[in-house]
């Protein structure tokens, strides 16, 4: 096998387990070896970071050992990966595994959620028993109570007497946990511990080493148990060999780290299946410079959040409803946007019985074309009266409510619901920026009772959901707008495929836009990139039209690289502009965070945009953009010119696409609002 088709098959773990099946270890050291110039001997004993405890060194060789051996293993792991997430997560450790290139683990490092509790995998409610192996000072069960809240009980197990203390100090403030000085295993009994590490290790008994009390969970606790965490140095099969009946009968959620053991990966998730193959798998990964942190999600199928009250309506679709906060009725572009997707979404990967209602205000091409299943339902106008009419007619039938926006006018909506059904769920899009958020009286009764009765309050931004979580006193969720393909391709943009475009999309000459300082910008810089074009897509406010006239009567040599592409309904149309430009520029003075930029970040284009509220999370905090104050246009020019001309552009716009998969996929993102609705896991 050559090099270019040995690192072409690399790509994949498809084309990795073909190598490990077709080659021997010394075919691959060869290759890995000339593709990393690194001399196979230095190769062979490279160190892999994480892997070192147990059986096997974590040296190369005994990785690519490993693999060789137990292919088909990971094989079925690969198969019972239950998102494309952890896919994703999967292919990039086994990359690193064949070529051992720490920028296989930076790609698909998690920095947005909270280790062990990925809230798109894991819900809690206030039934949580939940059980923290490997304690240390008690941070991750402060960041349990931290995200979800109220629970019933919480068991920690901390065998280290340098962390126990602090562990005991830091949760003794807190309700019903119980702490305890031992390891966890397969039996109870003691064990020598190796004081030497920060966390939990054992060792085989040696004369003057501290013996500790280890415990098997399903002999310590005799209450169900509904979440275990273990992060415990290697010990995990035992300790999950000891609770194997919890596991069987009980069927706990599972946070499992898989990095201590080279063999881990794939002999912790078969034995799980072999105590209770009803499981469903995910990986994240959660070290930015190294192999270790690696979770094992396993999520038992039919986890409900809440009550757990169902009033026989297993056999029906969730029905879910989603209503617009002004007058008017659903535009023909929102079926296609965030408000429109997600109901879409549940419809399509849920299996809900969705509705879009409010008056007509189509017509809706976009219906037929993108959207169809969902059901559209028109009432006679979008007046408060009108919509509490239907609520009053329906709400014992809708399991969930979907608003937009803390407005006035879904406060009644809001109310009639839950009067009608107390058990039904709304979920409350913010549809928030900082410039108005802040001038809400939240602490008006009437807008206190409208927030508490919603259930799920979402912001599409973190900085506002920072902004809103540090002061109101309800819990705020991040739901960002991302992408959704309606071609259903999945294959990554080609960076050399791409043309020398900076593009924006939107309504262009809007005050909110502010499209001039794009092009004042572009007009600064254009003499020193000269190879380089802007195209603006959208529709052109009338007003606007004179400053378009006057802008080429002062830079008329600009004519033939500034396009005004026009309003593009076809949304193949508008993909190909995303996949064509290198740059996307979005120079707004207000934004929340708006779908053209994850559809850019999807389509690999790099992002220049000012500091409206999301620009973070538009740059991914500068790893795949930049930006500049609102309104200045040198600053605007300045990074415009820095992006046109970096020369690690492609890295850039390969950043800029994991990111967008890894973060911004609406499926993903809608199975995570299912799961926060209904309690249902992602499927």
């Amino acid at each position: 096998m050559d090099k270019a088709e040995f690192a072409n098959l690399s790509r994949s773990y498809g084309g990795i387990s073909t190598i490990l099946k077709n080659c021997s270890h010394q075919e691959i050291v060869s290759a890995v070896s000339e593709l990393a110039s690194v001399p196979p001997e230095t190769l062979e004993a490279w160190p892999m970071g994480g892997y070192s405890k147990g059986r096997a060194s974590g040296a190369y060789h005994f990785m690519l050992e490993d693999l060789l051996r137990n292919v088909e293993h990971y094989d079925w792991l690969y198969g019972r990966l239950a998102d494309n997430i952890s896919r994703k997560v999967f292919t990039n450790l086994m990359q690193f595994r064949l070529i051992p290139d720490l920028q296989f683990v930076e790609e698909v490092y998690d920095g947005l959620n909270h280790q062990y509790f990925d809230p798109a995998i894991v819900s809690c409610d206030e039934n949580e028993v939940f059980v923290d192996c490997g304690g240390f000072t008690g941070d991750t069960t402060e960041d349990f109570i931290r995200q979800y809240g109220n629970y019933k009980k919480i068991y920690v197990y901390e065998p280290s007497g340098d962390n126990i203390e602090p562990c005991w100090k830091n949760l003794v403030k807190y309700r019903d946990i119980i702490v305890k000085k031992c390891g966890v295993g397969e039996k109870n009994g003691r064990m020598a511990m190796d004081a030497s590490r920060s966390s939990s290790s054992f060792v085989n008994a040696a004369p003057g080493q501290e013996a500790v009390g280890i415990i098997s969970l399903d002999e310590d606790i005799r209450e169900k148990v509904t979440f275990i965490k273990m992060d415990i140095e290697g010990f995990e099969i035992p300790a999950i060999i000891g609770a194997k009946e919890h596991i069987k009968n009980d069927s706990p959620k599972l946070a499992v780290c898989t990095y201590h053991i080279i063999s881990d990966m794939w002999e912790i998730p078969r034995l799980i299946d072999a105590i209770n193959p009803e499981y469903r798998f995910y990986i994240r990964h959660y070290c930015r410079t190294q192999n270790w942190e690696t979770v094992l999600y396993a999520v038992p199928p039919g986890r409900k959040k809440g009550n757990g009250k169902t009033g026989g309506r297993k056999s029906r679709p969730k029905r879910v409803v989603a209503m617009p906060s002004h007058e008017q009725g659903w535009t023909n572009v929102e079926l296609v946007k965030d408000c429109g997707l997600i109901p879409y979404i549940l419809y399509k990967n849920h299996g809900c019985d969705v509705s879009m209602v409010g008056p007509y205000s189509g017509p809706y091409p976009y219906y037929e074309k993108y959207v169809k299943g969902e059901k559209m339902e028109f009432l006679p106008n979008g007046g408060v009266t009108e919509k509490m009419r239907y609520i009053d007619a329906n709400a014992k039938e809708i399991d969930a409510l979907l608003l937009r926006g803390c407005y006035p006018s879904n406060f009644p909506i809001a109310e009639a619901y839950k009067l009608a059904n107390p058990d039904g769920r709304i979920y409350l899009g913010l549809d928030a920026n900082s410039h108005w958020m802040d001038r809400i009286k939240w602490d008006e009764p009437e807008f206190i009772k409208f927030m508490d009765d919603c259930d799920v309050i979402a912001t599409s931004c973190r900085s506002v959901q920072k902004f809103l979580n540090e002061k109101w006193p309800w819990k705020i969720e991040y739901i960002p707008n991302g992408w959704y393909d309606f071609s259903h391709r999945q294959e990554e943009p080609v960076f050399e495929n791409k043309k020398n475009v900076i593009l924006t999309v939107g309504r262009l000459g809007t005050a909110q836009k502010a499209t001039e300082v794009l092009l004042e910008a572009f007009a600064r810089v254009a003499d020193k990139i000269p190879e380089w074009q802007l195209r603006l897509v959208g529709g052109v406010e009338e007003a606007f039209q004179p400053y378009i006239k006057e802008y080429f009567l002062r830079f008329p040599h600009l004519s033939g690289r500034v396009r005004f592409v026009g309003l593009l309904a076809d949304r193949e149309a508008l993909f190909r502009e995303y996949q064509d430009a290198k740059v996307f520029a979005l120079p707004s003075d207000l934004e929340g965070a708006p779908n053209v930029v994850s559809e850019a970040l999807h389509a690999g284009c790099v992002t220049a945009v000012t500091k409206f509220d999301a620009y973070e999370d538009a740059t991914d905090y500068g790893r795949c953009g930049l930006s500049a104050e609102i309104r200045d246009v040198d600053g605007f020019a300045g990074i415009l010119y820095r992006l046109c001309t970096d020369k690690n552009l492609k890295l850039l716009s390969e950043h800029a696409c994991q990111y967008s998969r890894l973060h911004l996929d609406m499926e993903n993102i809608t199975a995570r609002v299912n799961e926060m609705l209904f309690g249902e896991a992602a499927i």
